[in-house]
């Protein structure tokens, strides 16, 4: 190779080079990022429009035109020119839109009619946060509520009724409209105020002994959480005001919004000093259910407010899923009942804890038999629920129908995991009082004397063993105890007041032996209030309320479950129609054992450990029949 040729060869690799740098710094980058995308800390806006498309700024006035027509560089070059200037043969088989202006005209227009509002497949995190204040309302109100009598269940429903409305007219709004801006987290500030209200309130709420500062605050809260949620509304109908068949729709839901808030704040003037027990407060009920009706029946009937590519499916079984938690917290709080008040840990003690704990370890002795299965029974339903639930879109009146019926469904699920935590407590202090009885049979049969001294000294002994076990909660259980005993050693022997004291004695042990596990008789209606044989004939009435409601609230739970698996399949085989026949006539059997607590065996039947395995046996044959094949 000679010099001159190398030279050459130098001379172009280098003019290659500058070529491809001036080539580099003469192009621009794909994307290009101003100082706004580069910020870490994102910034608010005052106002975030759940459109997808910006709103038009007048009814005359198009789409703004700040946004160039894409230019699309293809084989026939339509973006840039018409197809006559761009090919010397125009493309006949193109029908696409050739004019520009022809375009965006018809692109206004659809803009024009129907508003695109922007979707999200999975609940935000806002909502998720706002889950959180109905949890803790809840579970206060659990806490602070017994239900040991009928007015105390009708307390405990008519709260959750009204936490549940308060929850579900949020959420139609968040799965529809929820954004991110000053003005909506101001908006979620006052409903979470609006929560904290509620739980201020909350403790007090006794529709059979109304306190007028309670009611009447409890209608200010809601008649706000109902303003709250209509200027929301109103914010929407501000964004969709230029589009065609908006206005009217909006414009109702907000409307509705505004006479509820009205018809709340009329209620207050219902609630008077002195009245304790005005039917003021089934307004509420009624109004919240009537508003619900109405702005699902409003998005039935308008295209614009339909959930349709919702997350309302998911925001329903998102729900399920918190009361199921509220189960299991009052579960663990059970069990936690128990271990405070055992004097060793039992083999049975232990099964019970590790079943709680998990459902893969199982011990079927007849002590744990009930407490294991209330756990198992939690994931039945837990299982059952989400194996039937259709997650994709099943249509949109069958969709608002489903979310509907969920009211009932909740109602009754989350008295059925209530009654579920209160069976277990009992069944222990079922166990502890036959094992009392025991106690003292033994001793009276030991005893072959004749004097009621004696008598006295041997029930002294029986019963400071048991306190040792099972210590007095209060003083006034060991001044009755003492008197009983009292009794029993001055009166004659075998005489009728002596029976009566051992009765005494017998009736106050048990009493303490409630009052040891948290369990509160309801408040007596006579001046025996004192009385400790009348006291136990209290928590005697408990206990078959909590049998009933229980057997009642799970066969509810079942049948409900079954119509919300109807409404959301798509199509039914005839195996399909044989299992959901069924399954309706294990609930009906299943709500109808409530009716033996009033006999005799009823009531033994209700003293056993079968109670909970017979609803958990219910539902482990739903569970394999629901994956058996048939026709």
């Amino acid at each position: 190779m000679s010099l001159r040729d190398g030279d050459n060869k130098r001379l172009s690799a280098s003019s290659s080079t500058s070529s491809l740098k001036s080539m580099t710094g003469k192009s621009k980058p794909l994307i290009e990022l101003n100082d706004e995308d580069l910020e870490s800390q994102p910034k608010l806006k005052l106002f975030e429009s759940p459109l997808v498309h910006d709103r038009k700024s007048s009814l005359g006035g198009g789409a703004s035109k700040t946004d160039s027509f894409i230019q699309i560089s293809g084989p026939i070059g339509i973006a840039s020119k018409s197809s006559a200037e761009a090919l010397p043969h125009p493309n006949v088989y193109d029908d696409r839109e050739t004019d520009k202006e022809e375009y965006l005209q018809k692109n206004d227009d659809s803009m024009y009619e129907t508003p695109e509002f922007k979707r999200y497949e999975e609940a935000t995190n806002i909502e998720l946060f706002y889950d959180l204040f109905f949890v803790a309302n809840l579970t206060t109100f659990t806490d602070v509520t017994d239900i040991n009598s009928s007015a105390a269940l009708k307390s405990y429903a008519g709260f959750f009724c009204i936490l549940w409305f308060l929850w579900c007219q949020v959420s139609l709004f968040d799965v529809r409209f929820v954004t991110d801006s000053i003005l909506e987290r101001v908006g979620k500030a006052a409903q979470f105020g609006v929560m904290v209200g509620l739980a201020v309130v909350g403790p007090n709420f006794d529709p059979s002994n109304q306190m007028e500062r309670t009611f009447r605050s409890l209608a200010i809260i809601l008649m706000f959480s109902r303003i709250i949620l209509g200027l929301q509304y109103a914010v929407v109908l501000y964004h969709v005001w230029y589009f065609k068949n908006s206005k009217v729709p909006l414009a109702l839901v907000v409307a509705s919004n505004f006479v509820a808030a009205l018809i709340y704040f009329g209620t207050i003037f219902g609630f008077k000093r002195g009245n304790h027990s005005s039917q003021v407060f089934i307004v509420w009920y009624i109004t919240a259910i009537l508003e619900t009706a109405t702005n699902i029946g409003i998005s039935a009937t308008w295209e614009v407010l339909s959930f349709k590519g919702s997350h309302l499916v998911q925001r329903m079984s998102l729900l399920t899923l918190i009361i199921l938690g509220e189960g299991v917290i009052g579960i663990c709080k059970s069990i936690s009942t128990i271990v405070e008040n055992e004097s060793s840990w039992t083999t049975p003690l232990i099964g019970t804890v590790i079943a709680a704990v998990t459902f893969l370890v199982r011990s079927w002795t007849t002590d744990t038999l009930a407490r294991n299965d209330a756990d198992n029974f939690k994931y039945f339903i837990y299982m059952i629920y989400f194996d039937w639930m259709n997650r994709a879109q099943f249509g949109t009146f069958r969709q608002e129908l489903w979310a509907f019926l969920h009211f009932p469904f909740h109602l009754a699920l989350v008295l059925s995991v209530e009654g579920t935590a209160q069976f277990i407590v009992w069944r222990k202090v079922v166990e502890v009082v036959a094992g009392i009885n025991a106690q003292f049979s033994a001793a009276g049969r030991a005893f072959t004397g004749n004097s009621s001294v004696a008598l006295s000294s041997l029930f002294v002994n029986v019963t400071n063993d048991i306190y040792n076990n099972f210590p007095p909660a209060f003083t006034q259980t060991i001044l009755e105890t003492q008197d009983a005993i009292y009794i029993i050693g001055n009166a004659t022997f075998n005489s009728t007041e002596q029976f009566k004291g051992i009765s005494t004695l017998f009736s106050v042990i048990r009493d303490s032996i409630f009052d040891s596990f948290n369990i509160e008789p309801p408040e007596s209606k006579n001046d025996l209030a004192d009385d400790p044989n009348d006291e136990w004939l209290r928590h005697m009435e408990a206990f078959k309320l909590v049998f009933a409601y229980f057997f009642v609230a799970s066969g509810l739970t079942l049948i409900l479950m079954n119509i919300l698996n109807t409404i959301s399949r798509p199509k039914m085989t005839k195996g399909d129609r044989v299992r959901i026949f069924f399954y309706f006539i294990l609930g009906i059997l299943l709500s109808s054992l409530a009716a033996l607590v009033s006999s005799d065996s009823g009531f033994s039947f209700a003293q056993s450990a079968m109670v909970l395995p017979t609803v958990a046996l219910v539902f482990v044959f739903v569970m394999t029949f629901g994956y058996t094949k048939l026709l």
